[in-house]
């Protein structure tokens, strides 16, 4: 592949600087993260340049954050690659990328950008990238305003990053204006043949509706509610604004409708989309769930622990798709999207 610019995919180059020839960063934003202290970042990076990756995250998590832990290393979190149809040699943006469970994989048959609130973040993503001999381009930013070009994208993920989009949203603005606005930009990025992919909870999902705590804000019976519900419910408990919201199946449908996008296909992820060990075609779900036995195990989001309960999701789920509903109750869903026509 020819050495790609980065600058190339940059409407104002005035707005962003460049901190070598494969990252750039937004000069007036100076995101955070909540998972990881700034002094646990710079931790991470130098022993990243002294160890493999793997025994880094071991270290630092296995035992202190077993969830976080899982998360980062679990090979279900990117199964849904397998089904996506991914032109190769093309250009992928994986916003929000974390510890680049998506960014590297991606980057093996194209040139993936990592788009991340944070230079530690990315530091550290580059440290793995770099262990696994992979070339990555770093967008340090915030999405919703870093100055991307138009029809610059094969692919664009949100995997598990949408519902905080509007994290740090002005004070007029809602969660689902922010959404809303990130995936008209997608749209406005996709080359024509592009695709969109979104992995993201089910606010409707037969877990949360039994009462399992959202997997955001450790809260249960929370994301069902309206935003404005939701979010006074939150400042209620917490004295803080609500940092995410997920929506139901119909909800994502009409917010696709509205950016300009529309679902090519639409899974059901189970136990969730962030340690995927099934994904059904949701146009098959009912016949699914009537013509196999259904043994995974559901999980608390806030900190992976098994579901005492799990038997009694698989016979709703059952029962669901006895009604023909089976569809509206999945934990989690991946859509793939293309520009409408």
């Amino acid at each position: 592949m020819d050495k790609i610019n980065l600058l190339d995919f940059v409407a104002d180059p005035a707005a962003v600087k460049c901190i070598d020839q494969d990252f750039v960063a937004e000069t007036e934003y100076d995101g955070a993260y909540a998972d990881l202290t700034a002094e646990g970042e710079i931790q991470i990076i130098e022993a990243l340049k002294q160890q493999p990756w793997e025994k880094v995250v071991e270290e630092f998590f296995f035992r202190q954050n077993p969830w976080l832990y899982r998360i980062i290393t679990d090979p279900g979190r990117t199964l849904f690659l397998d089904l996506l149809p991914l032109k190769r040699g093309g250009v992928y943006f994986d916003i929000g990328s974390g510890w680049g469970q998506v960014t590297i994989p991606l980057a093996k048959i194209g040139y993936s950008v990592a788009v991340d609130l944070t230079y530690n973040r990315l530091e550290i993503l580059r440290q793995i990238a770099l262990q696994e001999n992979v070339s990555v381009g770093y967008v340090q930013g915030n999405y919703l305003t870093f100055p991307f070009q138009d029809s610059i994208a094969d692919l664009i993920v949100f995997n598990g990053s949408l519902e905080w989009i509007g994290s740090g949203r002005p004070r007029e603005a809602t969660i689902r204006e922010c959404q809303l606005e990130a995936l008209k930009k997608a749209r406005r990025m996709l080359k024509p043949d592009g695709i969109v992919y979104i992995g993201i909870e089910n606010s409707l999902g037969a877990k949360y509706l039994g009462g399992v705590k959202d997997d955001h804000t450790g809260i249960p019976h929370l994301m069902y509610l309206s935003e404005e519900e939701a979010n006074e419910r939150f400042s209620a408990m917490t004295s803080r604004r609500l940092p995410a919201k997920t929506w139901s199946l119909q909800e994502y449908y009409d917010m696709f409708a509205e950016s300009g996008l529309e679902p090519i296909v639409t899974y059901g992820c189970f136990p969730d989309y962030k340690l995927i060990r099934l994904m059904i075609n949701i146009e098959e779900i009912d016949d699914f769930f009537l013509s196999n036995t259904y043994s995974v195990t559901e999980h608390d989001g806030t900190d992976g622990s098994p579901l005492s309960d799990s038997p009694r999701l698989h016979a709703l789920y059952t029962q669901a798709a006895r009604n023909r509903i089976a569809a509206y109750l999945c934990p989690s869903y991946a859509f793939v999207l293309k520009k409408k026509d």
